[in-house]
């Protein structure tokens, strides 16, 4: 147990920093001419009743059958299945083993036969199930009663019964329980590996609010990811192909793994942690160095590592890491980028027109550092909050609290922050960087009554693949002490913007004198969920749909700035932050207007 509750920790602690299968016929019927094996095709079908039986079937939902030790009795069995027509018979023949479908009560589960339907969002398609061609007549016709709305039983084991964590005002799930990490494992077993990708594959098949935006369809990856688990035999073979399957995500909270061995061996165990890139002017920039002995200046142009153009580097590592977009890789690549198996790697750069290679020093991977988020550092640690020339307010909202959770204390810390900033001629917030709550603390002064700021979509525990929608408003209670600020407010934003920094955004972006500026921000928004993994370790992912106050997209898309002010390379160099500038200047020229 303590094993597992320091992967919960360290995991959680990142994610605060931060329909049928191919090739498929009409209506899911498998293509005469498949490219894929009898084998494969047994397997992949296995992996889709499998999962979809284990969502909804009441042994397994109240514990009385375990879905994992029905899986891998089936596995032999599905592998030797001749044709599909003997698969079918197998798993109809497991179907109806599992006992009658009752649940004692066929009244569907409160929370989706009282949500409006247009609040309920489909993402699965599980049409295959009702395909008789596909799964046979008699197999097709036992699982569509699975198909009906679940109701509210005593789930003792369901999949998604999650662990809630008070945080911030919210009960949010922050586990997957009920299922078993096998930490002893055997990376050589067949079955167990395979179970290890079909619980991924599933979760994220019906738990995942964003598969109808990949730029790849997730169930047409499920054969070729089967193909691959069963060419390894070790547990680097192994971590990888879960890895590369989760990278299919493009999502920036996706995390797998706390040790991150499968990291060190294939990109290098050592890491330059004493620099911070950023992209500007589609280049891999220097933004600043945290050590005066480091060689890498601010400005200087990577071009290879270790003699690699960096530009394969990003491309080998998105084979495993999981990015929105290929131009956004600062937040999901910051901590792998310069990576090297060398203590001392050849870093080659561009500084002044001439190219140059140094050696830089790396050390060994020791936990992600503190708060940098895009902050300069060269006067020293930044303020959390402080008055700048031309009485203009700036917060700093990662050096607010530091302390995840610590909602009062977070309350506290902007009362005082704003109270004394409340006579200024303008204000500067800075999501930049993580804002410690500043999506729950400052919108209260900036509204004098709640609106719609952005719209969740938490998962269904009624019908697998499915999500229900719900407004956030952009203050929950406006504290007896709050105010309202009525002077020019600009949020600055970039690629360092995620989740959280978003919510903060899209929350304040309808106040009336509040303006966005800087670069669009990352696009991976949402609650995160921990999967354990067959192997000791987990995946983090994000569970819960963000879309914008009209319903429209933000995964991936981001959040875009009222006024676009994009870092330069020049810029960078000469270590000016131009997107505070520019909001200076901003505010400056609002209040000499209003003055005339």
């Amino acid at each position: 147990m303590k094993k597992i509750a320091r992967l919960v920790a360290v995991l959680l602690c990142i994610c605060m920093l931060f329909t049928s299968c191919a090739p498929v016929g009409t209506n899911g019927e498998k293509t005469a001419d498949s490219e894929y094996s009898q084998e494969v095709q047994n397997l992949e079908k296995l992996c889709k009743v499998w999962g979809y039986v284990k969502y909804t079937h009441p042994v397994f939902l109240t514990g009385e059958k375990d879905w994992d030790t029905e899986l891998i009795a089936l596995i032999p069995q599905v592998r030797q299945a001749e044709n599909s027509e003997a698969t079918n018979k197998i798993l109809n023949e497991w179907l109806l083993s599992l006992g009658e479908i009752e649940y004692e009560t066929d009244t569907p589960a409160a929370q989706w036969s009282s949500a409006k339907e247009e609040d309920k969002v489909v993402i699965a398609d599980t049409s295959w199930i009702f395909d008789k061609k596909y799964l046979g007549e008699e197999l097709s016709a036992n699982m569509e009663p699975l198909t009906k709305p679940l109701p509210d039983i005593n789930r003792a084991k369901a999949p998604i019964d999650f662990v809630r964590e008070y945080y911030s005002g919210y009960n949010q799930p922050t586990m997957l329980t009920n299922e078993k990490l096998y930490e002893d494992m055997d990376y050589s077993d067949e079955n167990y590996r395979l179970l290890g990708l079909f619980r991924v594959w599933n979760v994220m098949e019906y738990y995942s609010p964003y598969l109808d935006i990949l730029d790849e369809d997730w169930e047409d990856l499920l054969p070729d990811f089967i193909i691959q688990m069963l060419q390894g035999d070790d547990q680097h073979s192994y971590d990888l192909t879960i890895a590369a399957l989760t990278a299919k995500l493009q999502d920036a909270h996706v995390t797998f793994g706390s040790n991150k061995d499968f990291i060190k061996k294939e990109f290098g165990e050592y890491l330059i942690d004493d620099v911070e890139f950023v992209s500007a002017e589609g280049e891999v920039v220097i933004l600043q160095t945290f050590d005066e002995s480091c060689p890498l200046q601010a400005g200087d142009i990577v071009r290879k590592l270790d003699g690699v153009d960096i530009k394969d580097v990003i491309e080998h590592q998105k084979r495993y890491l999981s990015v929105t977009t290929d131009e956004k890789i600062k937040n999901a690549l910051q901590y792998t980028l310069l990576r090297s198996h060398s203590k001392t790697p050849e870093v080659t750069v561009v500084r002044d027109g001439e190219e140059m290679t140094f050696n830089v020093d790396a050390s060994e991977f020791q936990g992600y550092p503190g708060p940098r988020y895009g902050v300069s550092f060269k006067d020293g640690e930044p303020k959390p909050y402080e008055i700048i020339e031309g009485n203009i307010g700036v917060i700093n909202p990662i050096f607010m609290d530091l302390q995840p959770g610590a909602t009062h204390a977070n309350e506290v810390k902007w009362t005082e922050a704003m109270n004394a900033l409340k006579d200024t001629d303008g204000l500067i917030v800075d999501v930049r960087q993580y804002p410690a709550n500043s999506w729950f603390c400052l919108p209260p002064y900036f509204f004098e009554e709640p609106e719609v700021g952005l719209i969740t979509a938490t998962i269904s525990e009624a019908v697998p693949g499915t999500f229900l929608k719900e407004p956030v408003y952009n203050f929950n209670r406006k504290p007896r002490s709050t105010y309202s600020y009525d002077k020019e407010v600009v949020v600055l934003i970039d690629e360092h913007s995620q989740s959280a920094s978003e919510y903060t955004a899209m929350l304040l972006r309808n106040g009336e004198k509040v303006t966005l500026m800087g670069e669009n921000t990352i696009g991976s928004n949402g609650f995160c969920l921990l999967l354990p993994i067959p192997g000791g370790n987990m995946v983090l992912y994000t569970a819960q749909g963000i879309y914008t106050p009209d319903g429209g997209q933000t995964q991936r898309i981001g959040v875009s700035p009222d006024i676009e002010v994009k870092k330069t390379i020049e810029g960078i160099k000469e270590g000016r932050d131009e997107v505070k500038e520019a909001a200076i200047a901003y505010i400056q020229e609002q209040n000499s207007t209003k003055a005339k």
